[in-house]
């Protein structure tokens, strides 16, 4: 898409379309649009005064213009000022994409007459991202013949009020592109079936990102893990044809400076082991590699925009399959850290996975560890799909995170840690158990993760309710950004802002 911002006046400006937000409490014209409207007879002021338009959040009215090159106006509603947030002009700016999509409408244009209280970067940087995510479809095996060619918006323009206005805006809009390519990326790969994304092909996307963005890579096969002594990630993939891979990537654009681990859980299909999994929870078991999805986006993100960090990202993947060779409940397996696990259920793999993976991002120099995964269902009792949980041993890195999920429009809320917790996951024939029961699930499964942080400053992100989406959670989260289908690319922009906005606030000095 060709984005161009421009103080051009819109009776200039040659578009299929032009979108005006507007809040309800605003009812006179204001900027540009004074002049503009009356090319119009005055209708956009006359509609606004009589009540025609309300401007109520979401509301929208599209009608033709005429005697001017922009063929239709679409005024879209952003509510009351004092309830605006960042990710209501991300929401609008999706539904004026999807009405575009909807009359095929390949250019569009955008002018708000002030920047809504955000900064000029935000600014930019929301109104894409809203049109962007909106507009993402996962189309890769829809054939031609089915007559559902993918929408193409080719250009889109920002018309803004003054000269000064265009280069902040700019580059809010350079980092939207950035960020929404990333987020998407993510969104391809949490889609792909898993009989095309197995844990090998997993590890071609991340050679060829680390490779195109200038990044060391390094990919640890069974041989290496089984010489490692990884018992965790080795136990789950035992029932899978499919070898499991680990995969390290650096990226170093600070020498000398701390190094955030960033792990990401990698499934990339759960079929819960010998602890088999309903028919109904089978369904889109393909997703469960999307911690290691997000991971990958946002180290994508990172090194496009050459931020001056170092990120060590660890991506453990693997399947988890029943057959005679599948690990078992009452196995007891020794993990990289060297403690040992008694399995309790097979489908609480994922903890087992990113046991090494934290202890080898450990070992291979990370000052704080962020992990991000699918990683229980008892989060999704707990907090539904609109929201990702937190737990953790920092509270300026939960803090942190949950303000750049606030900047990013995705919800994180933070769980308790409580020691009394740790009593579920404690064994009578090994260090720890795998399971800790349906009470408190998602704590427990983090308490369990704890105990291969090595005592470093660590967060956990569990996704497992925000990862997907379909008709009936879009019922409930009413998010337009996000696709009525399919993986949400969650994390991507989360850990990119987190790293970007925090990374020198971190108060961690280099080991």
């Amino acid at each position: 898409m060709n984005v161009i911002t421009t103080t051009d006046n819109l009776e200039q400006i040659q578009s299929q379309i032009l979108v005006l937000p507007f809040f309800s409490d605003d009812k006179n014209l204001k900027g540009k649009l004074i002049k503009f409207d009356k090319t119009q007879g005055g209708r956009i002021k006359n509609l606004l005064s009589w009540g025609d338009i309300k401007a109520k959040y979401k509301e929208f009215t599209m009608f033709y213009t005429g005697g001017v090159d922009i063929e239709r106006i679409l005024v879209i509603g952003l509510g009351e000022k004092k309830e605006f947030t960042p990710d209501r002009l991300r929401s609008v700016m999706a539904i004026a994409a999807r009405n575009g999509r909807r009359i095929n409408c390949s250019s569009m244009c955008v002018y708000g007459y002030n920047t809504f209280g955000l900064s000029k970067e935000d600014y930019g940087r929301c109104i894409i991202e809203g049109i962007l995510l909106g507009l993402y479809k996962f189309t890769k095996y829809i054939s031609q013949s089915s007559g559902k060619a993918p929408f193409i918006l080719k250009e889109l323009k920002i018309i803004v009020d003054s000269e000064e206005q265009v280069k902040e805006i700019s580059c809010g809009v350079e980092e939207g592109l950035i960020l929404c390519d990333a987020t998407n990326l993510a969104r391809d790969l949490v889609n792909e079936p898993a009989m095309e994304l197995t844990p090998a092909v997993f590890a071609e996307h991340a050679e060829q990102i680390a490779s195109t963005c200038g990044m060391d890579i390094k990919i640890l096969e069974k041989e290496d893990m089984k010489k490692l002594g990884m018992g965790g990630i080795l136990a789950v993939s035992q029932g899978s044809d499919e070898p499991p891979k680990m995969v390290i990537i650096n990226y170093k654009g600070n020498p000398g400076g701390k190094t955030v681990g960033l792990i990401g859980k990698g499934v990339t299909f759960d079929s819960g082991g010998l602890s088999i999994k309903s028919d109904s929870h089978l369904f889109r078991m393909n997703c469960d590699m999307a911690g290691a999805a997000a991971v990958l986006g946002a180290l994508k993100a990172i090194a496009v925009t050459n931020l001056k960090v170092n990120i060590l990202a660890v991506m453990p993947l693997t399947e988890n399959l029943p057959d005679g060779r599948a690990y078992k409940v009452s196995d007891i397996i020794k993990t990289f850290e060297g403690k040992t696990v008694e399995i309790l259920s097979t489908d609480a793999e994922g903890r087992l996975i990113l046991a090494d993976g934290l202890s080898y991002a450990r070992r291979e120099g990370a000052d704080i560890l962020i992990d991000i995964a699918t990683l229980t269902g008892s989060i999704v009792t707990a907090l539904g799909h609109q929201t990702t949980g937190i737990m953790g041993t920092d509270k300026d890195i939960i803090k942190y995170l949950i303000k750049s999920g606030d900047k990013s429009g995705e919800r994180i809320w933070e769980l308790p840690l409580f020691p009394e917790y740790k009593m579920q996951i404690k064994s009578d024939v090994a260090d720890l158990e795998n399971y800790g029961g349906p009470p408190a699930g998602a704590i427990t499964a983090a308490m369990f993760l704890e105990e291969f942080t090595g005592g470093l400053p660590w967060a956990h992100l569990d996704i497992a309710g925000t990862a997907t989406t379909d008709e009936e959670i879009m019922i409930y989260v009413k998010n337009p950004y996000l696709p009525k289908e399919g993986g949400t690319g969650v994390g991507v922009r989360t850990l990119y802002h987190f790293i970007k906005d925090y990374y020198d606030s971190i108060n961690i000095s280099k080991k």
